[in-house]
């Protein structure tokens, strides 16, 4: 529910604004490896395309801005990815 309410608020600011609203999945600030979504399932980045996969053993959750963003990193296809199913 909090990622609609902030895609909500993020789309309205930027129409509102006229400003831009760029996106990119956070695997790039993460050196390409799985999120956690809960308990044991992940989210892997596989050729382009973010799948989710149960993961027995877990691993180490590190996010890193770098010092400069890349602008060709991100792009405007802002819509949220809505994986998990409904509580």
């Amino acid at each position: 529910m909090a990622i609609k309410i902030t895609y909500i608020f993020l789309k309205t600011l930027s129409i509102a604004l006229k400003i831009p609203l760029l996106a990119c999945d956070g695997f790039v600030f993460n050196q390409s490896r799985p999120i956690r979504a809960m308990r044991n399932l992940y989210f892997i980045k596989e050729a382009h395309e973010i799948v989710m996969k149960r993961l027995d053993d877990p691993i180490e959750q590190s996010f890193t801005l770098p010092e400069v963003l890349d602008e060709a990193l991100f792009n405007d296809d802002v819509e949220p990815l809505y994986m998990l199913p409904a509580v």
